[in-house]
């Protein structure tokens, strides 16, 4: 049995219906905390010896598991006994830009003012992941056919600051999913979980569902998760209005 990027191969065969338990995921969580660890260590000295492409891809594999250590963190707390559920923790283990995501998620909630600066990184390494790893693979530019080379596409600056990054993310990372307690989360949030974006923009685009959230707040209830899968079961499913209010020149 082979286990590739949280995917799980059997005789070269992909099994996507493994079963999630807590034991399984705390263990997940451990070992990818550790792996992580590992990889920065390997990076460090990649660049100490000038190896900068390597380097900065080492540097992106320990973010990507120290994503996948938060995923599992936060999977603890759902019920993964529900079959959606635990299909899309499956598939999000899976996901790159979504364990890029994960992995920034415990440093921004310390420090939200980092924002801008932590959502550009990541926006960077999603940019480069879809260029079949430029990092590691000679390529071809299809608009001017010229051949570019790892040494040639990543310089010493972006290898240190990645490097850097990689530290300060596992930082936040590694004592909150190792340390910290993991929140239970409610069937609404595990209803939002495993909706699909277009699906939640969908229902929360409208003036209509606002005037509802506005209405939970007011009522002492601010959790936006509960408030638009409310909204989507008791309106928008029925094709209904908020207390049938008239919009007129409100929508659109």
């Amino acid at each position: 049995m082979n286990y590739v990027n949280g995917a799980v191969f059997v005789s070269g065969k992909k099994m996507s219906g493994y079963t999630l338990t807590s034991t399984l995921l705390k263990g997940y969580r451990k070992a990818a905390v550790d792996n992580a660890r590992e990889l920065q260590y390997e990076a460090a000295l990649l660049l100490a010896n000038n190896h900068f492409s390597r380097a900065y891809f080492l540097a992106t594999a320990s973010i990507e598991e120290i994503g996948k250590a938060v995923q599992a963190f936060d999977a603890l707390g759902r019920n993964v006994r529900d079959h959606e559920i635990s299909t899309r923790i499956r598939l999000n283990f899976q996901d790159y830009s979504k364990k890029i995501s994960a992995a920034v998620f415990p440093w921004l909630l310390r420090d939200p003012d980092s924002r801008d600066m932590v959502s550009a990184f990541v926006e960077s390494l999603i940019d480069a992941k879809n260029t079949s790893e430029p990092a590691l693979f000679v390529g071809i530019e299809p608009q001017d056919m010229t051949i570019h080379t790892p040494s040639s596409l990543v310089r010493r600056e972006q290898a240190e600051e990645c490097v850097q990054m990689a530290r300060t993310i596992f930082s936040y990372a590694a004592p909150h999913v190792l340390d910290g307690p993991y929140k239970v989360r409610t069937k609404a949030e595990d209803d939002f979980f495993v909706m699909k974006p277009n699906s939640v923009l969908n229902a929360s685009s409208g003036p209509d569902f606002w005037q509802y959230y506005i209405a939970c707040m007011k009522s002492g209830d601010a959790a936006f998760e509960a408030a638009l899968m409310d909204y989507t079961k008791k309106y928008l499913a029925k094709n209904e209005k908020y207390k049938g209010v008239d919009l007129g020149g409100l929508e659109g």
